[in-house]
């Protein structure tokens, strides 16, 4: 007899957890929930008691946890990662279409390919984002309900298949363009076991291996190469903590679509906002809306180079948070930005509000103009020289608009991860310690500062101890 809770569960797994629209790999159509549940209510009737026993691995181990495990081990589909063919991908239309004129040769073969591979992991059904999405004219309400559980598919599926169309193996998968791409992202993190495949669909490397994440010579090659820490290829967690590290992940990858560099992250950070196209840049400053408050981890301003037109204090993307802005010396464990600076710094109007410790420069020098990275733009050198003999900064230019260049008569750093004091009203630059700033400009009145542009993230080293009040900016 079928026990009841299991059901239930089993239920809640295919309404939660997987995707709402499936590939059946016997007859490569595509299908929904309803005949995933007509495969699997008998395997998922015939457990038993003793299953459930035989399942609990340690000492007060949930049952439901259990239970869950094992619907999971019993409803097997596959996910595909890759990069989209140059002459379309099959579609969902044409999927469910009676046409059966081979269009699309390659993308059809990948799709086969892809099957098979699920097949030979025992998967009955896989899921491929070109096909299993309604891409003819997606509705918000599609894309609201698909993006944020993408992790959550990813995480849950038996096996993530990733094809690398450019490789063939383990000395050349690093340059292909699949590392480039900001969605494969999650599709590396997400996934409990992961396969590369190369262009010819022979596996990377070790055909033995069923699961590429316990090879550590392909994680140590994986890590290298993306900037990502083993243990989070492994087994990464979402959340809001170490923002800024997981931002210099994504900065080495582009997307298409300007708003996908913010609407492919939001699962990485287990947030959620309202997708939306047509907003550009816009996207990336309402990602850091909703991070900034639950993060509390003042080095999200520790960025570089061009910033967004919508919010000043922020970069137009994921690219602003590059480790080329960041230099060598000054890398201070994720854990380390909890406890200082403001912990109340706060976005009103897309402008922020923040306490910094200001450090004027009482005299300064610029260098020769030099083109900057992005066109339209240029630099010219810094040279502080105004600053208290027992200060040092980093080499650091100011990037400006060739369209509205400005050269303020004040500068001004705005010290952001000061130590704290039994003051709120006060902070500390600490001896010995290098602490990152923000660079303010002011004409000759000084009616309020400016934030300025850089070229790296400024940072500073004091030989003494600085403790003084704190300046509250809106920028």
């Amino acid at each position: 007899m079928a026990i009841e809770e299991v059901c239930r569960i089993f239920q809640e797994h295919l309404r939660e957890s997987i995707p709402h629209r499936l590939i059946g790999i016997s007859k490569m159509e595509i299908v929904g929930q309803q005949q995933v549940e007509e495969l699997y209510m008998p395997s998922i009737k015939a457990v038993t008691e003793r299953d459930i026993e035989q399942h609990t691995f340690y000492p007060n181990q949930r049952r439901e946890e259990v239970i869950r495990n094992i619907v999971k081990g019993i409803v097997k589909y596959a996910v595909l990662s890759h990069r989209w063919c140059r002459e379309g991908e099959v579609t969902l239309q044409e999927m469910t279409s009676s046409d059966t004129k081979l269009s699309k040769p390659s993308s059809r073969d990948k799709l086969a390919n892809f099957c098979k591979r699920a097949a030979e992991y025992g998967c009955g059904f896989a899921w491929a984002d070109t096909c299993c999405i309604d891409r003819s004219n997606p509705s918000p309400e599609e894309l609201d309900k698909a993006i944020p559980r993408m992790f959550r598919w990813y995480r849950n599926a038996h096996v993530c298949i990733i094809h690398l169309a450019e490789s063939s193996s383990l000395d050349d998968f690093l340059r292909d363009s699949w590392f480039l791409q900001i969605w494969t992202l999650q599709e590396l993190l997400a996934p409990v076991r992961v396969k590369f495949y190369g262009r010819t669909w022979s596996p990377i490397h070790n055909i033995r291996v069923d699961n590429d994440k316990a090879n550590q010579r392909l994680l140590t090659a994986l890590s290298a190469g993306t900037g990502i820490p083993v243990q989070d290829i492994q087994c990464y967690w979402a959340g809001t903590e170490r923002v800024r590290e997981k931002l210099m992940w994504a900065s080495r990858r582009t997307s298409r679509q300007v708003e996908d560099g913010a609407y492919s992250l939001l699962a990485l950070f287990d947030v959620h906002m309202q997708v939306e196209y047509g907003i550009g840049e816009e996207a990336f400053g309402r990602l850091m809306e909703v991070l900034l408050p639950r993060s509390q981890e003042c080095d999200i301003l520790a960025w570089a180079g061009i910033a967004s037109t919508k919010y000043v204090f922020l970069p137009p993307s994921a690219q602003g948070y590059s480790a080329q802005y960041l230099d060598e010396s000054y890398n201070p464990r994720h854990d380390y930005y909890r406890l200082r600076g403001d912990q109340d710094m706060i976005i009103i109007d897309k402008r922020l509000r923040v306490k910094l410790l200001m450090v004027e420069l009482h005299e300064v020098t610029f260098g020769d103009e030099i083109p900057f990275l992005q066109d339209g733009y240029h630099a010219c050198a810094l040279f502080p020289t105004g600053l208290p003999s027992t200060i040092t900064m980093n080499n650091v230019s100011i990037v400006s608009s060739n369209n509205t260049p400005w050269r303020p008569s004040k500068l001004a750093l705005g010290v952001v991860d000061y130590g704290w004091t039994s003051d709120d009203e006060e902070g500390l630059v600490e001896k010995g310690r290098t602490h990152f700033c923000l660079l303010f400009g002011a004409d000759g009145t000084r009616t309020s500062w400016r934030k300025l542009m850089t070229d790296k993230v400024v940072t500073i080293k004091t030989e003494d101890s600085i403790r003084q009040c704190l300046e509250t900016i809106l920028m």
